[in-house]
């Protein structure tokens, strides 16, 4: 891949991200909070001031990597609250400040990051549903390798599933025909016919208790047809929540130790990117509706420093009626964002240089 696709891959899923926390940022100063800076690029010290518009101020940031937006009030360096009675109004100069805004407006707020690379997955979506047609999925080639039981079986990457023991899994919906072939012969061993350099070979290959095979799967052969306005706004809504249970189904193997997936941390999302941009500007466009799709899904997860970490404790405020304690919840964020910046470190290290 050459300099252009990869600048067009950092590009675009640097675009993603500030569209997530543009989302933060709609939500906040819609329901009253103040947002005195929006990073649109980076993190860290600010090395240039853009403008400033009704209080916030965009910036470019030291450390080329996402971008962010603060909140007053939401993180533990801001000024700590004036005292006040029990049950007293928040002091006036405060009341913009996130903690003090009612609790559907912060869940809100958290949520809009999510929200807007979901509404961003569908906008994709229906533009190229609509533009280029409808895409049918007639093969489906092995992106990787990922259980030890696969790898006996002498699966390799490249190979394109033509069929699963009787089954043929070509043809339209080509992911789903191996889903219900597999899901027939639960934990049994079936011959599994494959195409290899041009030529048809036979594996036996077991199947797990789940229908699992343990292989990662990629869109081999497709085709274009004309979509109706009606259907691309149908799919739009529907792309999204398909493959967000896809992907929760396959967290879920992973976690449970049913597959054996190979993690992609950001050098390995901009590098398949790249390769989406030499296929054209479509399959460029589909990446990025999965990307937003799935930037979306990660952050909702319930996990320290994450969107979803934050729900948690908001959830908790529902539920007894009164905040968390504030040191303990930023405790707990602050050694998740450690434990998932070494996770990423590792991942990119492991996987995307040296796997």
């Amino acid at each position: 891949m050459g300099f252009a696709e990869i600048l067009i891959a950092i590009l675009t899923i640097s675009a993603l991200i500030i569209i997530h926390e543009f989302g933060h940022y709609i939500c906040a100063v819609s329901t009253g909070m103040k947002v005195d800076r929006f990073s649109v690029l980076g993190i860290g010290p600010v090395i240039v001031r853009l403008f400033t518009y009704k209080g916030t101020e965009f910036v470019i940031s030291a450390i080329p990597f996402g971008a962010y937006v603060h909140i007053v009030g939401m993180e533990p360096e801001d000024d700590e609250p004036k005292a006040r009675a029990p049950g007293a109004p928040p002091d006036p100069e405060e009341a913009h400040y996130f903690r003090n805004r009612p609790l559907w407006a912060r869940m809100l707020t958290i949520l809009g990051g999510p929200l807007a690379n979901y509404v961003t997955a569908s906008l994709i979506l229906f533009s190229v549903l609509a533009v280029s047609g409808t895409k049918t999925v007639l093969a489906m080639d092995v992106d990787s390798v990922q259980s030890e039981s696969a790898k006996a079986a002498g699966i390799a990457t490249g190979d394109r599933l033509l069929r699963v023991a009787d089954t043929d899994v070509t043809g339209a919906d080509a992911h789903g025909r191996i889903t219900a072939a597999t899901g027939a012969h639960k934990g049994e061993t079936v011959a599994m016919t494959v195409r290899r350099a041009e030529k048809e070979v036979v594996l036996q290959v077991p199947i797990s208790e789940q229908g699992l095979i343990g292989i990662g799967l990629a869109e081999g052969e497709v085709e274009f047809g004309p979509a109706s306005l009606g259907h691309s706004a149908k799919m739009a809504v529907y792309g999204p929540l398909e493959l967000t249970k896809q992907q929760l189904q396959g967290l879920y193997a992973l976690i449970t130790g049913k597959i054996d997936a190979k993690l992609s941390g950001p050098v390995g999302i901009v590098r398949e990117i790249a390769r989406s941009a030499q296929r054209g500007w479509r399959d460029l466009l589909f990446f990025a509706f999965k990307i937003s799709t799935l930037l979306g899904l990660f952050n909702l997860l319930p996990l320290p420093a994450l969107d979803g970490g934050r729900l948690v404790f908001l959830g908790y405020e529902l539920i007894a009626r009164r905040p968390a304690n504030r040191k303990v919840e930023e405790t707990v964020h602050g050694v998740g964002m450690l434990a998932l910046l070494a996770l990423i470190l590792y991942v990119t290290i492991r996987n995307d240089i040296f796997g």
